[in-house]
C-alpha cells in the first residue's frame, strides 16, 4: 500500500503532513490484515514454513518424511492464522480464532498428536499457551444443561494430553470436576425422552475424553458412564441397514430428507462418529465388556464409507445423494481417511481392502490445501450438508487433516494392538522448552527495574510453600 498525499485545497494541505507517513504495509500479510501485538503470541508463530511438495500419488503410500513435512506446514499455517487474529472474550461463535470451543478444539486434538512426533516444538508451545490462557477450563458454566454440552468438553483432550506428558495436577483438575458432574446424568437409571448426546457430532467431542480419563485416572467409572450414553445415542441415530448415523432424530422425518427424497447421511457427522470411535477405542481396555459393540459399528461404518468414496478420492457432503452437493468436501473426508488408516494400523481393517482408499483420500485432501496452508473445501459449521466452496476453511478441517496424515505415516509399520500405550512423560528440559514464559508487566522498564523484578521473583519462589518439595503433609488432628 502506498502512502497518501493530499495536495488540493488549503485546509487539506494543512493536514497533508499528517498523512504523508506510509500506512502500515499489508503486502507481506497474505491474509490482508496486521497481526495485533498480543501478549503471549510469539513472533515465531506468525510465519509458517515454506510450502513443501503436496503432490502425493493416489496409488502409492507416501514416505513418512514427506507426510510429516505436510503436517508441519498445515499445523503451523493454522497456528499462524489463529495467532494473527485478536483473541475474543466470547468464544462460542468463534470460527477462526484461538478459542476454547469445539471449532478450535478439534484442531488442538490433531495438533497435540502431531506434537508427539514433530521436531518443531512450536506446536507444543502454542498448545501450552492456549491451555494456559483458558486456565485449563471449559465453557458452559451458566446452566446445568450447558455443563453437559459435549462440544464444550472437546478441549478436554488438550488438557489430558498436557497432563499425560507433564503430570501437573492443576492441568486436569477443572476437567475432572466437569466429568464428575456429568457422571450421574450419563448413569441415570430412567430412560428419558431427550438425550445428553442427542446429535452424532457429540460422539467425537465427549466420549473420547471420558474414555481417556478412565485411562489416566485408573478409574473405569468414566468409561462405563460413557458406554451407557453412547449406546442410547446409537439406539436412536444408528441405521443398521445403511451402516451410517443420522445427524439427529429430526433427520428420520421426510421433511428432513434430501432433495432426492432419500435420508440425509451427512459426511462430517459420520466423520465425527468414526473419528470419535477411533479415539475412544484407543483408550478402552481390551478387556472392557462392551468393546466388541464399538468395534462392530466401526467395521460396519468403514465398509460403507469406502463404497461411497468418489472418484476424486473425497466424499460428498450428502453421502446418500452425492449429486445434490457435488463439490469436494474435506472436513468429513479428513475424518474418514483418519479412521480408515487408524483401523488398518490397529488391525481392525484389512490393509489390502482399505489402504487404496486411504492413499486416494490422502492425495485428494492435499489437492485442497490452499496457498496460505489452510485446508480448503471445508464445509462451514452447521448441522447438515450445504454448498461448499474451495476457499472455505475451518480449524476443524485442519485437525482432521493432521489426524489423517499421522495415521498415513504409521501405515509404514505393522499393526499395533489396542489400547494404545500411554504417552511418555516429558523430561524437565522438554517441559521448560515447550512452556512459554508469561511476559513481565509493562512497567518493568530499564536494567534496575528488571533486576528488582528478578529479585522479587526469587523471593517469591523461596518464601512460598511448595508441596512438590515436601512429603505428603500430615493431617491436623483438629
Amino acid at each position: 500500500m502506498t502512502s497518501f498525499r493530499l495536495c488540493n485545497g488549503a485546509l487539506l494541505g494543512a493536514v497533508a503532513c499528517l498523512l504523508a507517513a506510509p500506512l502500515p504495509s499489508l503486502a507481506a500479510d497474505p491474509h490482508g490484515y496486521q497481526a495485533a501485538q498480543v501478549a503471549g503470541i510469539e513472533a515465531s508463530w506468525l510465519t509458517p514454513p515454506p510450502r513443501p511438495n503436496l503432490d502425493f500419488a493416489a496409488s502409492v503410500l507416501p514416505a513418512r518424511a514427506s507426510v510429516l513435512a505436510a503436517l508441519d506446514y498445515a499445523a503451523l499455517s493454522q497456528i499462524a492464522d489463529m495467532s494473527r487474529r485478536p483473541i475474543q472474550m466470547a468464544t462460542g461463535s468463534n470460527l477462526s480464532e484461538i478459542s476454547s470451543n469445539w471449532v478450535a478444539a478439534t484442531f488442538y486434538v490433531g495438533a497435540a498428536r502431531l506434537a508427539r512426533v514433530t521436531q518443531n516444538r512450536e506446536v507444543l508451545r502454542f498448545l501450552s499457551a492456549v491451555a494456559d490462557h483458558y486456565n485449563y477450563s471449559l465453557r458452559g458454566a451458566r446452566a446445568e444443561r450447558t455443563l453437559l454440552n459435549a462440544d464444550d468438553v472437546a478441549i478436554g483432550d488438550l488438557y489430558q494430553e498436557l497432563y499425560a506428558r507433564r503430570g501437573q495436577q492443576g492441568v486436569i483438575m477443572p476437567l475432572q470436576q466437569r466429568l464428575d458432574f456429568m457422571l450421574p446424568h450419563l448413569n441415570r437409571a430412567q430412560e428419558t425422552e431427550t438425550l445428553v448426546w442427542w446429535w452424532c457430532d457429540a460422539l467425537f467431542m465427549a466420549p473420547p475424553v471420558l474414555a481417556r480419563h478412565s485411562n489416566l485416572s485408573g478409574d473405569l467409572k468414566y468409561l462405563r458412564a460413557m458406554d451407557k450414553e453412547w449406546r442410547r445415542t446409537a439406539a436412536r441415530l444408528w441405521v443398521e441397514q445403511d451402516r451410517l448415523f443420522l445427524r439427529d432424530e429430526r433427520f428420520k422425518n421426510q421433511d428432513h430428507f434430501g432433495a432426492g427424497g432419500k435420508p440425509v447421511y451427512w459426511a462430517r457427522g459420520n466423520g465425527w462418529v468414526m473419528g470419535g470411535l477411533a479415539r475412544t477405542l484407543e483408550a478402552m481396555p481390551a478387556s472392557f465388556e462392551g468393546r466388541a459393540f464399538y468395534v462392530d459399528i466401526f467395521r460396519k461404518m468403514a465398509s460403507r464409507v469406502i463404497e461411497l468414496q468418489q472418484p476424486d478420492g473425497l466424499w460428498r457432503s450428502d453421502m446418500n445423494d452425492p449429486k445434490s452437493f457435488p463439490e469436494p468436501e474435506t472436513s468429513g473426508s479428513g475424518f474418514f481417511v483418519y479412521a480408515l488408516a487408524w483401523g488398518i494400523n490397529q488391525g481392525l481393517l484389512d490393509r489390502q481392502v482399505y489402504q487404496p482408499a486411504v492413499t486416494r483420500g490422502w492425495a485428494a485432501l492435499n489437492r485442497q490445501v490452499l496457498p496460505n496452508g489452510l485446508v480448503g473445501a471445508a464445509q462451514k459449521t452447521g448441522d447438515r450438508p450445504v454448498p461448499t466452496e474451495a476457499g472455505d476453511v475451518g480449524p476443524y478441517a485442519t485437525g482432521a487433516y493432521l489426524l489423517a496424515g499421522l495415521e498415513v505415516m504409521d501405515l509404514h509399520g505393522p499393526a499395533q494392538a489396542l489400547p494404545k500405550p500411554a504417552v511418555p512423560r516429558d523430561d524437565e528440559a522438554t517441559i521448560s522448552a515447550t512452556t512459554p514464559t508469561p511476559p513481565p508487566p509493562k512497567t518493568i522498564v530499564g536494567d534496575a527495574e528488571k533486576a528488582r523484578r528478578e529479585q522479587e521473583m526469587r523471593a517469591t519462589r523461596a518464601l512460598a510453600y511448595d508441596p512438590a518439595k515436601l512429603a505428603a503433609p500430615a493431617r491436623s488432628s483438629k
